[in-house]
């Protein structure tokens, strides 16, 4: 037992149980990721116990020889972000994908973070590597989005063929039917609809998370977009007894570079949600707003609004937060990778049982794809 002091209790222990170089050994070997540490010139100063097991070379191997020329076979500084980016910016990264090649010949994916080291003068001394291999959960991610195109795409034809039979047999082509045959065919179809716009939603993500949907952007006006798409939804409003707005300086509404389809398939879906959503007596407003280099769009409502624990999943695929209502849960996955596609941003705000704010970004230079989504 450990000795007391005179009030009847051990002692705090102030001594130190490791020093700092015993410290340094025990996490370094201990690490759950491969970590690698260069000198200015690139040379391996480190390497530990995981970073051997999953590249394939001992540490014994490596000490003191190029990181580039060993791990990533190349003399090229670009294949490697611990060059391109630590060494040549002075910056680091998180999560950046990389490929490497194993000491046995094998291809790997590997998630990286990079990061420079710099002494107290700031002067630059090297930098360090964390990596883990991703390659089984990159397959496993081709394997999904393949299959899900793929089950999608065959389900699509058997969905129109049907369709196809059940439009002639309304149409009475194949004999005369009772007025309660026509009312539980018309069922049919409506349901049919509702699958053929779900197929759809699967289809055009599995597009979307391949990239083979690509922005085509062209000179577009965004106030006329949206002032159509709000006449259009208005009937839709007025039968629920909705007021809805739309607000925007007429005075500095510039066009911007869009894709013309994709854009109004984004503001059909906040629109469409909004109205959805909000309670007889309520209200939607959207608002447009030309800010220094981008324009903004928001779609407010005063309807259920979002439940806290909800709202990180909002642009994930597949999320309903209300399970009651039909619809793929696509949507707004959708919107998303359209809005990012051109070079914007998404997000929204929300109040539980208050209502919800959207808001879209668009860049008004540089068009689709840029990357440029700051704001005012």
């Amino acid at each position: 037992m450990p000795p007391m002091d005179e009030t009847g209790m051990a002692p705090v222990v102030t001594e130190t149980i490791f020093s700092i170089p015993q410290l340094y050994e025990a996490i370094l070997n201990n690490l759950p990721v491969g970590f690698s540490l260069v000198d200015k010139e690139g040379l391996i100063l480190e390497f530990n116990p995981a970073a051997e097991r999953i590249t394939g070379y001992f540490k014994s191997d490596l000490l003191g020889k190029s990181h580039l020329q060993i791990l990533h076979g190349s003399a090229d500084p670009h294949s490697c972000p611990l060059f391109s980016l630590v060494f040549e910016r002075r910056t680091y990264s998180i999560a950046t994908e990389g490929f490497f090649k194993k000491k046995n010949g094998e291809s790997v994916t590997l998630s990286l973070t990079v990061f420079p080291i710099f002494d107290d003068a700031g002067n630059f001394l090297g930098g360090v590597e964390l990596f883990r291999d991703i390659t089984e959960i990159k397959r496993q991610e081709r394997e999904r989005k393949n299959f899900l195109s793929m089950l999608v795409h065959d389900m699509k034809n058997p969905i129109v063929i049907g369709e196809g039979f059940l439009n002639r047999l309304l149409a009475e082509k194949a004999g005369p039917i009772t007025e309660k045959q026509r009312n539980y065919l018309t069922l049919i179809k409506e349901e049919t609809v509702k699958l053929q716009r779900i197929v759809a939603d699967f289809l055009d993500f599995s597009r979307f998370e391949r990239n083979e949907y690509q922005p085509i952007p062209a000179l577009y006006n965004l106030e006329e977009a949206l002032s159509r798409r709000v006449e259009a939804m208005r009937v839709v409003a007025e039968k629920k007894d909705l007021r809805l707005f739309l607000e925007y300086d007429q005075e500095s509404l510039p066009l911007i570079n869009a894709d013309a389809a994709m854009i109004d398939r984004v503001i059909s879906n906040l629109l469409d949600n909004a109205v959805k959503f909000t309670e007889p007596g309520g209200s939607v407003t959207v608002r447009l707003e030309n800010r220094t280099r981008d324009v903004l769009v928001e779609v407010a409502d005063t309807g259920i609004g979002i439940q806290p624990e909800d709202l990180p999943c909002v642009f994930d695929a597949f999320c309903r937060i209300d399970k009651k209502t039909e619809g793929s849960g696509l949507g707004l996955a959708i919107a998303k990778a359209i809005v990012s596609a051109h070079g914007g941003t998404i997000t929204v705000e929300s109040a539980y049982k208050k209502g919800s704010i959207f808001r879209v970004t668009l860049p008004k230079e540089g068009g689709a794809g840029n990357g440029d989504t700051a704001g005012s």
